[in-house]
Parts: structure tokens; sequence; C-alpha cells
């Protein structure tokens, strides 16, 4: 299959929507962050609002894969999109009079509620927009938009935090948001109107329970990767979430332009990643793919020698930006080859709600994590390198555990299904 065949019109409307919506929540994120760590300058408190604001996702994406696969997925998205940008509105109006920092919590946290909803919708369309055998390029290539709008928000978002403040990046945000939503209402998914048998709670109660029974009974080897990519989160993902910024500017002493070139570099790695692993989809399978795992890790070791002072500066931040992008381009090729496999695996009247299930355990212990690191931080804010030498460690222990759940999973994709009749969403 072509690559231009893979680029149709649908997906590449929802690829363009994308990358809009998520560059304008790139710059917002990020210097809501940054805003939150310059006011306090602790990591602790930058590391506990990091991990309220994860809590709706891992406690909503359930309810997020019910909708994605009971509701239009364009509805969705573009309802979603629209109130974001009403929402950032608002929020730069009162900033103007208060800049409370329970203020910026409550955003982030609306806007990872958001998210919760709008997440499943765009993950369980990938699979009814591109053809199996295109499906690992068309998830490295939501990977690369993803990773796009993670570089250029950052950096863009970096300069102007540094020169103008915040209420620009406010504003920018929301026309992106706006603009992603009017991009969405000229697509088309395939959307098949399932009946009701109940009242929504006890149809939403049967979903779950299906999803959760499709998981853990029908694929337990699957099961157990969401829980071994859930520890990684809680020990290797929330150190840099959390480290990176702590890091780069209170530790290092760095502008806000230097923290948005390391936020930089994780795009590279995602971009190269997504790049690469359409490359090896046919040379590796995928109970091979724990090697890219443990070399991502591997290549966090050198942070750690690079906090171990401060008295070379750019020289530390230089291996710190080298160690990113090298720990992100494998992580990303082993995320995009665990995605697919997934994906081939649900059937398609359950991705919705199995994409949920997935983002709900594999990120449960984020926000633990981001807590935890918060505190370990600010406790050994003078010997940095053994937070992020613990981290490696346990990253690479969990690493060895993946070694031994891959080498278990099925080798079956999804099977075909009767094609029902559908309904096209559009404008």
């Amino acid at each position: 299959m072509s690559i231009e065949k893979l680029f149709n019109r649908n997906f590449s409307l929802m690829v363009i929507g994308q990358i809009i919506s998520l560059f304008g929540n790139s710059i917002l994120r990020f210097s809501l962050s940054l805003y939150v760590l310059h006011a306090t300058g602790s990591a602790a408190v930058f590391g506990t609002i990091l991990a309220l604001s994860m809590i709706p996702t891992v406690l909503l994406s359930p309810i997020g894969g019910i909708l994605a696969d009971r509701v239009n997925r364009r509805n969705i998205m573009v309802a979603l999109d629209f109130t974001t940008a009403g929402i950032i509105a608002v929020f730069t109006i009162l900033f103007g009079f208060s800049d409370s920092l329970i203020l910026i919590g409550a955003v982030m946290i609306l806007l990872a509620v958001i998210q919760s909803c709008y997440q499943p919708s765009v993950q369980s369309s990938i699979p009814v927009l591109a053809t199996d055998e295109n499906l690992e390029r068309a998830n490295g290539i939501v990977v690369q938009v993803n990773a796009l709008a993670t570089l250029a928000g950052p950096i863009i978002a970096g300069f102007l935090y540094g020169f103008f403040g915040i209420t620009p990046i406010l504003i920018i945000s929301g026309i992106c948001f706006f603009l992603s939503a009017v991009m969405e209402l000229f697509l088309k998914i395939p959307f098949t109107k399932r009946e009701k048998t109940g009242s929504f709670i006890a149809s939403a109660a049967g979903d779950l329970k299906t999803a959760f029974r499709f998981l853990s009974k029908d694929n337990p080897s699957v099961f157990k990767l969401l829980f071994i990519i859930a520890g990684l989160n809680l020990f290797l993902s929330a150190m840099i979430t959390v480290g990176l910024p702590y890091i780069v500017n209170v530790f290092l002493q760095l502008d806000s332009q230097f923290y948005g070139f390391a936020e930089g570099a994780l795009a590279v790695g995602m971009i190269l990643g997504g790049l690469m692993s359409g490359i090896l989809a046919k040379k590796v399978r995928f109970n091979r793919a724990y090697i890219f795992l443990i070399v991502s890790i591997l290549f966090v070791f050198p942070v750690g020698f690079a906090v171990l002072g401060s008295s070379m500066p750019f020289v530390s931040y230089g291996i710190i930006l080298f160690s990113i992008v090298a720990c992100m381009t494998c992580s990303s090729i082993f995320n995009v080859f665990a995605m697919t496999f997934a994906q081939r695996m649900t059937p398609t009247h359950l991705l919705g709600k199995v994409s949920s299930f997935v983002t709900v355990i594999s990120i449960c212990a984020l926000p633990l994590g981001q807590a935890l690191y918060g505190g370990l931080f600010e406790l050994f804010k003078n010997h940095l390198s053994v937070v992020v030498f613990f981290a490696c460690v346990m990253g690479l222990v969990i690493a060895f555990a993946t070694r031994r759940v891959l080498r278990q999973l099925p080798h079956s994709s999804r099977e075909p299904e009767a094609a029902p009749q559908t309904e096209q969403a559009g404008a």
C-alpha cells in the first residue's frame, strides 16, 4: 500500500487537525508548567500540580472510550476542541485579574478532563482510517505529528514566555484549538450506530465489563504488558517530566529558552523513532521490541553523570540533550510497535474502550510518580544523580521483565468482521 493511499482525504484532515490542536496543547502545558515552577521554585509543588492534573485522565478515560465507541468520533473531537478554546478564552480573562496557582491548577485539571475524552476518539479512529498493512506507518505518523507539535511548541513558547510572558501564549493556544475544531468539521469517520440496550449507566457498565474481560481473559499477556508500562511511567517517565524542567531551570540555572530546546529534544527523538518504526516494522517482531526499551533506558544513565555538578552547565546541558534524543528515539519505536499490536488484537467495536483501558492502566502510575519525584528532587537537590540513577535501575528491572512478557505474546491480528452498514459523519 503506497503512502499516497495512506494519506486519503480523511486521514490527512485528521493529521492536520492534530498538528494544530497538539501544538496549541503543547505551548499551553509548557507555559503553565514553567509559570508554576518559576512562581514556586519548588520541585515538590511542581510535581504535585502535575500529578493532580493527570488524575482526571486516569479516572475518566474509560468514559471517553465508551463515548468513542457509541458516539460519532468526529463530533466528539469538534465539540471538545471548541470547548477547550472557550475555556482558554475565559482563563485568559481571569488570569489578568488573578494569577493564582489555584486557578492554573483548576485549568490544568479541566484540560485533562477534556483530553481523557478526546484521545480515545483519536486513537480509535486510526485503525478505521488506515488499512491493516499501513497501521504501523499510520501510528508512526501520528507519533511524528505529536512530536512535531512537541518540538515546535516548547521552543516557540520558551521564547515567547521569556520575552512577553504567558498571555500571548494563551491567546495563540486558544486560536489553535478553534482552528482545529473548524478543520475537524470537514472530517468523515466511518461510524456504526449501536442500538441502546438500556440506560446509559447500564450500557456503560456493560461496555467496561466487556473491555475488561477482553483484556484480562482473552489477552492476559497484553494485560501484563500494560502493567509493565505503568511501572515504566512510575519510575522513568515521571522522573523525566518532573526532572527535566527542574534540572535545566533550577539546578543548571539556564533560561526558559533552554528548557524549550530540551523539550524540543524529546520531540526530535519521537520524530526519529516514528520514522524508524515504519522501516523496522517488517524487520523486527514485536516479541523482540524489548531491545529498544532496554537501550532507551541505558541512554538515560549519562544524565545522572551530567548532574554530578553544575560548574559546567552547558556541558551538562549538551549531554542531557544527546541522551534525551537517543532515549526517546528508542522508546518511541517500542511505543509504536506496542500501539499497533494492541490495535491489531482488538475487534473494531471495542477499539475505543480498549484504547481507554490502555490509557488508564499505562498512565495510572504517572501522577504517583510525579508526586514521588517532586519530593525526591527536593530531598536530593544537592545530589540529583542519586534520583536519576535510581530511575535508571528500576527502569532496567522492568525492561527485563518486559522481555519475558513479550515472548508470550501471540502473533495474530484483528479478526475481520462482517461489514456493517455505516453512517458517514460529515459536515
